[in-house]
């Protein structure tokens, strides 16, 4: 699947189309370090991600993220998504259709490209790689939409937190199950060895991420939840639902990067305000889906988690990232604008609009994150 119509560089083209196609040493060199040398790159430390702090008085949208409810939303085991377990991240990914396609979800992304875009791929990663005003996240879920004319690439993202469960987030876990137990059975039959069988659990950590999927799945003694119990992988899957969960319009925007190598500074971030939440048992799914599967045609161990359960990328400096913060007072939803007649909310009145009013007033340059 060609992800890279309109982006111009040959560089931009090599990295989207061999994500999680790099060699097992390159990826981990990527991900126990991923600093993507920002000093020496063209990014000029306008990296991701980044602790999301209101530091620009300047919001650029005036709309809400908008998706086509048009879409007629597919099943995820379906004809139409592929489901992956990377190195990095548990990935879906579309493919490439017409722009009057409604299988595929879209959305009119805020930022003044004015037409709905398709999704090419959302993937989840354990823990977040965002924070929030210093504060950490157990999960978050990046949707890039590719903008045709080549502009670039828009990315929102969801954050989640622990609370209740999460019925959404469910049939992707299960769908994710699915490709894992797929190399679960073919690692454990026909002869071919078994490798977490093979290995006494000791507290030695000496870098070998083999040894640390071992570990995570011989100490992790809860086994998966019989997730059809709670929801079912057949039914048709949209993303932007999880938006509509935070009850939230409104989010932290700032040019980025990429945050794979080589990092390219491409990236509209989108990271909405206000967490969605998932349940303990469905993160531990996501950690054993991730941190041990296992490749079916060499029975490797496929992630790159570090020794802190962890593949994020480490926080970037963000002292030169200009981070706006939208609000009620830019913009509210459209189902308000209909009830209200205004458009946006008067000053002081934050808290009647909005999920999250916090963060309202910039921070100088000298409290900017370092």
């Amino acid at each position: 699947m060609d992800l890279t119509h309109g982006i111009k560089s040959q560089q931009h083209k090599l990295m989207l189309t061999n994500i999680g196609k790099t060699s097992k040493n390159i990826c981990l060199q990527i991900w126990q370090k991923n600093t993507c040398n920002s000093k020496g790159d063209f990014n000029d430390n306008k990296a991701s991600p980044v602790n999301l702090r209101n530091t620009d008085d300047n919001c650029k949208e005036f709309h809400q993220l908008r998706p086509n409810r048009r879409t007629d939303h597919a099943p995820l085991l379906g004809r139409v998504a592929t489901v992956e377990i990377k190195s990095h991240s548990l990935r879906i990914s579309y493919p490439r259709v017409g722009k009057e396609d409604l299988t595929v979800p879209s959305a009119d992304i805020p930022q003044g490209w004015g037409k709905f875009l398709h999704v090419a791929y959302c993937e989840f990663k354990v823990p977040a790689s965002h924070t929030m005003q210093g504060k950490k996240f157990v999960a978050e879920m990046n949707c890039y939409i590719i903008q045709k004319a080549g502009r670039g690439l828009g990315v929102f993202t969801i954050l989640f937190e622990i609370g209740s469960f999460n019925k959404l987030l469910d049939q992707a876990i299960c769908a994710f199950q699915t490709v894992w137990q797929t190399g679960k059975n073919a690692c454990s039959r026909g002869g071919r060895r078994d490798l977490e069988e093979e290995v006494d659990v000791v507290d030695n950590d000496d870098g070998d991420n083999d040894f640390r999927a071992r570990k995570f799945e011989n100490t992790n003694t809860s086994m998966f939840r019989d997730l059809q119990e709670n929801s079912k992988c057949g039914g048709g899957w949209n993303p932007f639902e999880f938006m509509y969960q935070t009850k939230s319009w409104h989010f932290y925007g700032y040019k980025g990067t990429l945050m794979e190598p080589p990092c390219s500074q491409i990236v509209e971030h989108r990271v909405f305000d206000t967490p969605a939440e998932m349940s303990i048992g469905q993160l531990e799914d996501m950690k054993k889906i991730l941190f041990t599967h296992q490749d079916p045609r060499t029975c490797q161990y496929t992630s790159v988690h570090n020794k802190f359960e962890s593949v994020a990328r480490p926080l970037q400096p963000s002292q030169r990232s200009r981070i706006h913060r939208c609000t009620c007072r830019d913009f509210i939803s459209y189902k308000e604008r209909n009830q209200s007649g205004m458009r946006t909310c008067p000053r002081g009145q934050e808290a009647r609009w909005m999920a999250n009013p916090t963060d309202l007033v910039p921070a100088p340059g000298e409290r900017w994150d370092l």
